[in-house]
C-alpha cells in the first residue's frame, strides 16, 4: 500500500519527505489558506515539486461547470496536481468530463459499494473511504472498506482506493490488510507509527553490548 501525507503544510512534507515514504498529498485551498498559506496555489505547486507525485486538491464547486473549470486550471497549475471532487450527482458528471480531456480525479466522501461503483464507471482514477466519520456514526470502518475494494476489485476498471480520514496508526494497518492501494495519512499519525517501546528499548540495549 502507498502512503500519501494528507496535509495542509509544506513545512511538515519538507520533513517527512526526507524518509522516502511519501507517494503523494491531499491538501485543499481552504486547509492551506486556513494553515497561513498566503497564496493556496504556489503551495500546491510547492508540494507537488517537492514529491514530484500526485497532489490531490479538493475543489469546492457544487455544480458541474464551476468543477470542470476548477479541475481544468488545476491541471494547468502542475501536472501532478489532481482535482478531488466531492461525490454526487456534479461530481460524477464533472469526473466525466475531466476524465475526457483524460486527466485523472479523485472522488472523495464515498461510503458504500454502490458510490464507488458509480465513481469508477464516472472514470475516477481515485476512490476516497474516510475511516473515522464511518466510526463516528456507528458504522463499522473496516466492513465499509472492504465493501468498497472488493466492487472495485472485482470489475474491470482501474480505479484504486483511497483511504483517508485517518487519525491512528491501527486504521492505516487496516486499510493496508483490506487491500487499499492507498492511504492518505496525516503527519502526526505517521510519527506515531515509528513509536514502539521494544524498538526504543532494543536500540538502548545494543548501544551498550
Amino acid at each position: 500500500m502507498k502512503l500519501w501525507i494528507d496535509t495542509d503544510s509544506v513545512a511538515e512534507v519538507e520533513e517527512l519527505a526526507a524518509w522516502g515514504v511519501l507517494a503523494g498529498a491531499r491538501t485543499s485551498r481552504a486547509r492551506l489558506h486556513a494553515a497561513g498559506a498566503a497564496d493556496p496555489d504556489a503551495a500546491i505547486v510547492a508540494l507537488a515539486d517537492l514529491l514530484d507525485a500526485t497532489v490531490t486538491v479538493l475543489l469546492d464547486g457544487d455544480d458541474v461547470a464551476t468543477l470542470v473549470e476548477q479541475g481544468l486550471a488545476l491541471d494547468a497549475l502542475h501536472e501532478h496536481a489532481v482535482a478531488a471532487l466531492p461525490f454526487g450527482a456534479a461530481g460524477l458528471a464533472a469526473a466525466s468530463a475531466l476524465e475526457a480531456e483524460e486527466l485523472a480525479v479523485e472522488l472523495t466522501h464515498v461510503f458504500s459499494a454502490g458510490q464507488a461503483l458509480l465513481a469508477a464507471e464516472a472514470g475516477a482514477a481515485l476512490v476516497s473511504t474516510a475511516l473515522t466519520p464511518l466510526e463516528e456514526a456507528a458504522i463499522d470502518a473496516g466492513e465499509t472498506l472492504q465493501a468498497v475494494i472488493e466492487s472495485l476489485h472485482t470489475g474491470e476498471t482501474t480505479a484504486q482506493v483511497l483511504a483517508g480520514g485517518i487519525r491512528s496508526p491501527q486504521q492505516v494497518v487496516l486499510a493496508a490488510r483490506l487491500g487499499a492501494e492507498n492511504a492518505a495519512v496525516p503527519a502526526a499519525v505517521l510519527r506515531r507509527m515509528l513509536e514502539h517501546p521494544l524498538t526504543a528499548a532494543e536500540i538502548a540495549r545494543s548501544r551498550t553490548r
